[in-house]
């Protein structure tokens, strides 16, 4: 399989951004999201407290959260890696989390201005993380690829014993 160009990659990190700013938007409040939750435990037949409907809403905006910026800093770190250098690059790391981490307090700011939503640091510092942990995974990822294809490691081998 070709690998993809720099502008691919770079078309798609776009893509995966306006996507977070999207969803910074009003439809997709707390609120909205306890409403959807609500109807598919009700659709399981699953009851709840209100208070646990709450938590689980909250655990699943801050995973959301986390996820959508460990995404981005994957994109953004192959956008900004060396074509052709297979091995790991801390400099497009950095520069990876630092633009995932920036990225994350104009969406915050955005959120100012959108009624319904509010801006929280530690939104931003939970996308930080998200960050960190793509990064971390991606290049975990990349070491055991490269000692798979050196002959370093059985081939049914996940990296994950």
């Amino acid at each position: 399989m070709k690998s993809l160009t720099k502008k691919a990659w770079w078309l798609v990190t776009s893509t995966w951004a306006v996507l977070i700013f999207n969803l910074s938007r009003a439809p997709y409040s707390s609120a909205s999201s306890a409403r959807s939750i609500s109807k598919i435990l009700d659709w399981l037949s699953i009851s709840i407290l209100p208070r646990n409907l709450d938590l689980l809403n909250n655990l699943l905006r801050k995973s959301s959260h986390l996820t959508e910026y460990a995404v981005l800093a994957v994109f953004l770190y192959t956008s900004l890696k060396p074509v052709g250098d297979p091995s790991w690059s801390r400099k497009a790391a950095l520069w990876a989390l630092l633009a995932s981490g920036s990225y994350s307090l104009t969406d915050e700011f955005h959120q100012l201005f959108v009624p319904g939503r509010h801006a929280s640091l530690f939104d931003c510092l939970i996308d930080t993380a998200g960050a960190c942990l793509g990064l971390f995974v991606l290049s975990n990822a990349i070491v055991v690829l490269r000692r798979k294809q050196a002959g370093m490691l059985p081939q049914n081998h996940t990296g994950f014993s």
